[in-house]
C-alpha cells in the first residue's frame, strides 16, 4: 500500500515537472498555430469548387443543375462554368448556366459576345452577394453610364426561373437560363473591384479583371470546354480606333490562356491605357522634376545646366502633351473627369511656362526679378499637380499596387535628394 502510494506521488510530480512554466510557451504556440491554421484550412475547403465535385445548391438554383458540362472557364479567377441544353416541355430549347466564383465583396458576371470575343456590343448577366436577383446588362461603351441595366439581347427566362445569384461557402454563383436562344460561342467573363458593388441605380463600377474564351455547344444536351483562340485576355484592352473600346483590342482566349489583367507577358501587355500612364509617369513624374532640380543645383556648370534643363522640360512636355492626348482617347466616364482636368491644367500650366521662355528679360534688368517669381511659382505648381495625377491615375486604373509603390519610392528618394542638395545649396 505504501509502495503503490508512492508511485502515485511520483507520477505527480512527473507530470507537474512535464508541466512547469518552461512548456507554457510551447502549448501557447501550438494552440496559436491550431487557431489560425484551422479556419483558413476550413474556409479553404469551404470555398473550393471543381468539376470533380457535384453542384450541391438544391432548391437555391430555381432549375435543374444536375448533368451540366463543367469546365474551369477562368484559371486566373477560378472561376468554374456548368452549362447544358434541355428541352422544356411544350416549348424551345432552353440553355442552363451556372457560374461559380470566389465572393471576393464584389460582382461577377458572364457575358455573350457577337464580335468574336470583344466586350463592346455584347450582352452579359452579372450578380454579387446581397443582390438576390442577377440582372442583365448590354455594354455598350467602357463607362458605366454606357452599361445600363435590365437590357441586352438575351432571351433570359423568366418567373420563377429568372437569373440568381447564390452565396454559398465563400463562392457566388451565378445561374440563369437563355429560353429559345442558342447562345453565341464567344463568351466573356469579368470581375468586380474587391468590395465595390453596384449603388442604387444597378450601375456596375468598372470591372477589375475580365477574360474572353469560348464555349462548345456540341454534344447534345452537353458541351465541351473550349479549345481554340489565342491572346492572354488582358482586362483592359487595347482601344485604338474605336470609340469606348478599351475592350476592342481584346481578344478571344481559351479557358486556359485566359490570365489577369495584372499578369504582365505576351505582346498586349502595353495597352492603350498603360501606354498613357507610362507616357505620364515618364514625363510630368520623372523628366520634367528633373528639369527643375537641373535648374535649382547645377548653375554653376554653366551653359550646360541651361541646355539640360530646357532639354528635359522640353522632352517631358512634348511626351506629356501626348499622354494627356492619349488619355482622352480611353474613356468619358464620370470618374475620370477630375483626372482630365488636372492633366489639362499640368498642359496649360507647361504652355505657360515655354511662351514665358520667349520674354525672357535680361539678367541685369529689374523685371527679371519678377520674371523669375512667375517662372518658378508656375513651374512648382505644375509639378506637383503633374505628380499628384499620376497616383491618381493609378488608383483610377484598377493596376496592382506595386506599380504605385515604386513610383512613391522614386518619388521618395527624389524628394530627399532634393532636400539634402537644398540644404547643401544653402549652406554653401
Amino acid at each position: 500500500m505504501a509502495r503503490a502510494t508512492t508511485t502515485r506521488a511520483s507520477e505527480k510530480h512527473s507530470m507537474a515537472q512535464q508541466c512547469t512554466p518552461r512548456s507554457l510557451p510551447v502549448l501557447m504556440a501550438i494552440c496559436f498555430v491550431s487557431l489560425h491554421y484551422l479556419p483558413s484550412v476550413t474556409s479553404q475547403s469551404a470555398a473550393a469548387d471543381s468539376c470533380s465535385n457535384g453542384l450541391s445548391l438544391g432548391s437555391l438554383v430555381p432549375f435543374n443543375s444536375t448533368g451540366l458540362t463543367c469546365f474551369q472557364a477562368w484559371p486566373s479567377q477560378d472561376f468554374i462554368l456548368r452549362f447544358g441544353k434541355a428541352s422544356a416541355p411544350g416549348s424551345n430549347e432552353v440553355w442552363s448556366f451556372v457560374l461559380s466564383a470566389p465572393d471576393k465583396g464584389g460582382y461577377i458576371s458572364m457575358g455573350f459576345s457577337p464580335t468574336a470575343g470583344r466586350m463592346v456590343g455584347s450582352s452579359a448577366v452579372a450578380g454579387w452577394a446581397g443582390a438576390g436577383s442577377a440582372r442583365q446588362y448590354y455594354l455598350g461603351g467602357t463607362s458605366p453610364s454606357s452599361c445600363p441595366p435590365d437590357q441586352g439581347d438575351l432571351a433570359l427566362a423568366r418567373g420563377a426561373a429568372a437569373p440568381t445569384v447564390v452565396s454559398k461557402g465563400s463562392r457566388l454563383y451565378l445561374a440563369f437560363q437563355l429560353a429559345g436562344q442558342q447562345p453565341l460561342t464567344d463568351v466573356i467573363y469579368a470581375v468586380g473591384p474587391s468590395g465595390t458593388l453596384p449603388g442604387s441605380n444597378g450601375l456596375l463600377p468598372r470591372h477589375q479583371d475580365m477574360a474572353s474564351g469560348t464555349i462548345s455547344l456540341s454534344g447534345g444536351a452537353g458541351g465541351s470546354p473550349a479549345t481554340g483562340g489565342g491572346g492572354d485576355g488582358d482586362g483592359d484592352g487595347d482601344d485604338d480606333g474605336e470609340e469606348g473600346g478599351e475592350r476592342k483590342g481584346e481578344r478571344r482566349t481559351s479557358p486556359a490562356s485566359a490570365s489577369s489583367s495584372g499578369a504582365g507577358g505576351g505582346g498586349a501587355f502595353l495597352t492603350s491605357k498603360r501606354r498613357h500612364g507610362v507616357l505620364a509617369v515618364v514625363s510630368w513624374g520623372a523628366l520634367v522634376p528633373l528639369g527643375v532640380a537641373l535648374a535649382r543645383f547645377f548653375k554653376r556648370f554653366d551653359p550646360f545646366w541651361f541646355y539640360a534643363h530646357v532639354a528635359a522640360q522640353g522632352l517631358g512636355i512634348v511626351l506629356g502633351a501626348v499622354a494627356v492626348l492619349a488619355g482622352f482617347r480611353l474613356d468619358d466616364s464620370d470618374e475620370v473627369a477630375a483626372h482630365k482636368a488636372i492633366g489639362v491644367a499640368v498642359v496649360v500650366g507647361a504652355g505657360l511656362q515655354a511662351m514665358a521662355l520667349l520674354a525672357r528679360p535680361a539678367v541685369e534688368t529689374k523685371p527679371r526679378r519678377y520674371w523669375n517669381w512667375y517662372h518658378h511659382g508656375v513651374g512648382r505648381v505644375a509639378v506637383a499637380l503633374g505628380v499628384a495625377n499620376v497616383f491618381y491615375g493609378f488608383s483610377l486604373a484598377n493596376e496592382r499596387r506595386e506599380w504605385s509603390y515604386v513610383y512613391g519610392v522614386f518619388i521618395g528618394i527624389f524628394a530627399v535628394v532634393y532636400l539634402v542638395l537644398e540644404e547643401w545649396r544653402r549652406s554653401h
